[in-house]
């Protein structure tokens, strides 16, 4: 593990501007940092308490229209319940919970997923700013995105730099392959398998030393297990989540966690639900006229990036929630569109729900009971988690440059400047991991071979008097009397001769292909080697230390 643990100088937010004070979105280029031990910071962690008392004024003097009742009363709301809730969740696992003493809440979130540690950072930088604020810091665990097959990769690592072709990336599975449906729908499939899995991936890829992290993780995941096993429904994703969040609380980290789907239940999600709802159209044009902007200012031509436009099918007004069954647990997008004084919901593939616009809230509540949820998508949840939920929502890159989006919609359509987030993340890289090229070597073959195409004449040691003559003909058509004015004739000419000295450069030619091939191979392997998005479990216990030093910087 690199030592030079501190934050990049070049990468502190050089350049940043706070998007909600303009009218428009401002391209901001956010890159990870290339040296382990190094964070991304904007703003900086030590500048932060001038971003906090912005929010916290920022919050008390926020007023929207788009409620049936004050903003202010919707938060306290949104805030009570969130309390309740990550209490109770977090409660069931956990053996001791940091204690309520504040209303201010920070919050951060992520897939209940193994992630790299350049994600994990934010947790150890949630608890610290929670201690630093007096505020409840929060984690969310995002159990609406999808489960693809649970696994963790790893390099297989050559004993010997140059045996640098045996590295390729091993995979080990969590639990038996399933149809790929949200974390809150996916239980686990074989418990034998799942169980085994920390003893497992300690086998393969720390050859079952000790220090690999995975063993004590997954000591917390069993327990875990064992104390959520009278739950009706036990989801993968929670196991992983609950097993991480009690190992981190047994390093000293002070947080609560609480799922989505129990956000989506209560009454303030439905209180903002209703608010979209009833302006479903308006909020249709605002949405999709903030991401043209966003995608003309950073130049991407995607049409599903970084979400799809909102649509509308013969009246059908697309809104930004997702909705499955408990039977049919695919995710599928929500519709409405009105009758009169009636809401009407529908995936349009067969499912309808009706209901009375003036008690949507109560309504809507109730169809839980019938086996059908309702989740927010990506945008959406952050803007129901900073507007209604918190003072600070702590991102990584991903989410930073989405919510670029958030801040405008949230402006526009409910006339509200949302309090800022901050932007964090870190890399670490694996102790045996190692690179086996620069990537100005390659630079510099790249450019040799180049030069080869245009001056082969330069590569060719004691050319035979054939070649000596065809040197003197490029000389003559490149700088003689022939050179001016330049015709498509000399053109034609030129590299005709360059084709033909080229062929009689053919071993310095061969030569550098061979070595740029061979660098090619090299630079794959290195970018396995060297890769920053392995699992926080494949590293040893001091990446713990070491994380809760760079979030109390």
């Amino acid at each position: 593990m690199d030592k030079g643990i501190g934050v990049n100088p070049l990468i502190q937010g050089k350049g940043f501007e706070k998007l909600n004070d303009l009218g428009g979105l401002v391209y901001q280029k956010l890159r990870a940092p290339s040296l382990s031990g190094e964070t991304l910071q904007i703003p900086l962690l030590s500048k932060l308490d001038d971003l906090w008392q912005a929010n916290l004024r920022r919050i008390a003097s926020g007023h929207s229209t788009r409620f049936d009742r004050p903003l202010k009363e919707i938060q306290a709301l949104g805030r009570a319940e969130l309390i309740d809730r990550s209490l109770a969740y977090s409660g069931v696992y956990l053996d001791d919970l940091p204690s309520v003493t504040s209303q201010n809440i920070i919050m951060s979130g992520h897939q209940p997923e193994l992630f790299h540690p350049g994600v994990w950072y934010k947790n150890f930088v949630l608890s610290e700013l929670g201690d630093r604020q007096s505020a409840l810091a929060v984690n969310l665990v995002v159990d609406n995105d999808l489960c693809s097959h649970p696994s963790v990769s790893f390099p297989r690592v050559p004993d010997q730099a140059s045996n640098w072709k045996e590295t390729q990336l091993e995979r080990v599975a969590m639990d038996a392959f399933a149809e790929e449906v949200p974390y809150e729908s996916r239980p686990v499939i074989d418990w034998k398998l799942f169980e085994s899995f920390g003893a497992r991936l300690s086998e393969r890829f720390c050859r079952g030393e000790s220090a690999c992290l995975i063993n004590h993780l997954w000591r917390h995941v069993i327990v875990a297990a064992s104390r959520l096993n009278n739950q009706p429904v036990v989801g993968l994703g929670q196991l992983v989540a609950a097993g991480r969040h009690r190992l981190e609380s047994e390093y000293g980290l002070r947080t609560l966690e609480v799922p989505i789907s129990h956000l989506a239940e209560t009454s303030a999600f439905t209180c903002f639900f209703k608010s979209i709802l009833s302006a479903a159209d308006e909020f249709r044009l605002i949405h999709n006229s903030v991401l043209d902007e966003y995608r003309n200012a950073h130049q991407i031509r995607s049409e599903s990036h970084p979400v799809p436009k909102l649509a509308e099918h013969d009246g059908w007004i697309e809104v930004p929630f997702w909705i499955w069954s408990v039977a049919e647990c695919r995710r599928q997008r929500l519709y409405v569109r009105y009758r009169e004084d009636q809401v009407l919901l529908s995936n349009l593939s067969g499912w309808e729900f009706t209901c009375s616009l003036a008690d949507v809230d109560g309504q809507v509540s109730e169809l839980k009971k019938t086996g059908v949820l309702i989740r927010p998508r990506a945008l959406t949840t952050t803007l129901f988690s900073r507007l209604i939920l918190s003072d600070l929502f702590l991102h990584g890159i991903g989410g930073a440059k989405y919510d670029e989006l958030t801040n405008l919609i949230a402006q526009r359509f409910f006339e509200v400047r949302l309090p800022d987030f901050q932007t964090l993340t870190a890399t670490m890289k694996l102790s045996n991991s190692f690179d086996l090229v620069s990537r100005t070597e390659l630079t510099e073959l790249d450019r040799e071979l180049r030069e080869i195409r245009f001056h082969p004449e330069r590569f060719i040691q004691e050319p035979a008097e054939s070649v000596a003559n065809l040197i003197a003909q490029k000389q003559a058509w490149a700088f003689g009397e022939s050179a001016f004015p330049r015709t498509r004739e000399r053109h034609v000419a030129i590299e005709k001769l360059n084709r033909q000295l080229a062929a009689c450069a053919k071993p310095r030619v061969d030569s550098l292909k061979e070595r740029r091939a061979d660098r090619t191979g090299k630079k794959r392997a290195s970018e396995i080697l060297s890769s920053r998005e392995f699992s926080f479990c494949l590293f040893d216990s001091s990446i713990m230390d070491e994380l809760k030093q760079l979030a109390s910087i």
